[in-house]
């Protein structure tokens, strides 16, 4: 399916694609990629549902704070909540009602959770933090939320690993654990460019989950009742490695724990020669990666929390692949479908030729939410 469809189908189809997944994360691989656009649409689908929204952040500005273009605000419906800050109220007090104000923004004011009771335009700033957010999403949920939507910041993933405020981190389930991608022409100069940036992120997406044991109900996780991954420190005891796991080595089935900062210490001292695999609890870059193969102390494999902590480079990544260093993660959030977005402004690309280059990569459904496209492998 690739051709333009007529709006009801096109909502059909993408409301199929997004019903399973009622916490919903938005992300954008770059600035002007329709992150917001998408937000827009998604929240549309669901009329008679009570979404939560909140936002990674600031959003929903008018002008672009580079080119200077006009920006899509965040629309909301009647019914709808909104979790926000005191300095982003909307101009009319009769679209709303207050629901609940709690804690001190040092620029933004108090936090506020608001229930919508005409259609207005929003400016979001939520809590940046993920621990603060998740206890606005739980407040959200409290207030009767049955979806929540959460709205990324620029060139941040790692609200993706946010659980649903009812779920035992411990055990969720990768199956209903996805977000909506957001990639278009801003994210280089040329086609080559974004195909190339957009194809790289999938493939974190596509890398192997570390073995999981069995959490009750027979749902996966990756980590014992104690907080602790039994496979990932056996032995060790879990008020030493609680979640999230701590940096460590493991040589001859022992697990040792590493400092936090890892290119700040000496490497040739602080890890053994031939170390059968290396766990990261921060992210992962190229900096980390370096130091180690200039210390000669590689590792056969890296476990690594999720694809948002993967911050390697391209060339660094076809380098570690290239040695046949296992790349293995704690957490692999489904990318739900990709949104494309034509926007450049210089070099616009139509989302036809974008999509032509990424199916070949991918099953992820690929959407064109302004032209009502959808391309399914």
């Amino acid at each position: 399916m690739n051709e333009r469809m007529p709006k009801l189908s096109w909502e059909a189809t993408l409301h199929s694609l997004l019903l399973p997944f009622p916490f919903l994360p938005f992300a954008g691989l770059v600035k002007n990629a329709g992150k917001t656009t998408a937000l827009n649409a998604v929240n549309a689908l669901f009329p008679d549902e009570c979404i939560g929204l909140t936002s990674l952040g600031y959003d929903g500005e008018a002008t672009d704070a580079i080119y200077h273009h006009p920006k899509p605000p965040i629309f909301v419906l009647p019914g709808q909540l909104v979790l926000t800050a005191e300095r982003f109220l909307p101009d009319r007090t009769e679209d709303y009602d207050l629901l609940e104000s709690w804690g001190s923004h040092p620029q933004y004011g108090r936090w506020l959770i608001l229930r919508v009771t005409a259609p207005c335009s929003f400016r979001m700033a939520g809590p940046s933090t993920l621990s603060e957010i998740q206890k606005g999403l739980s407040r959200l949920k409290q207030h009767g939320a049955t979806r929540l939507h959460i709205d990324g910041a620029l060139n941040r993933l790692s609200h993706i690993t946010l659980h649903k405020p009812d779920e035992d981190f411990l055990y969720r389930s990768a199956l209903d654990n996805g977000f909506v991608l957001s990639t278009g022409a801003a994210l280089g100069r040329t086609l080559d460019e974004v195909i190339d940036r957009t194809v790289h992120w999938i493939k974190l997406f596509q890398l192997p989950l570390y073995p999981s044991s069995q959490g009750p109900n027979g749902r996966d996780s990756a980590f014992n009742d104690q907080g602790v991954s039994p496979s990932v420190y056996p032995g060790i005891h879990p008020t030493i490695n609680p979640l999230p796991i701590q940096n460590a080595f493991l040589r001859d089935n022992t697990w040792s724990v590493l400092p936090s900062f890892l290119w700040q210490h000496d490497l040739v001292a602080l890890i053994p020669s031939q170390v059968d695999m290396i766990a990261l609890n921060g992210a992962f870059t190229d900096s980390i990666y370096l130091a180690l193969r200039a210390a000669q102390r590689l590792p056969r494999q890296f476990v690594v929390r999720s694809p948002a902590h993967i911050l390697l480079s391209s060339a660094v990544l076809r380098g570690l692949m290239s040695r046949g260093i296992i790349l293995q993660l704690l957490e692999r959030p489904q990318i739900v479908m990709l949104t494309l977005s034509p926007w450049h402004p210089l070099t616009p690309l139509p989302t036809e030729h974008m999509a032509e280059a990424l199916l070949p990569h991918s099953t992820i459904p690929l959407v064109d939410i302004e032209q009502h496209r959808v391309w399914l492998s």
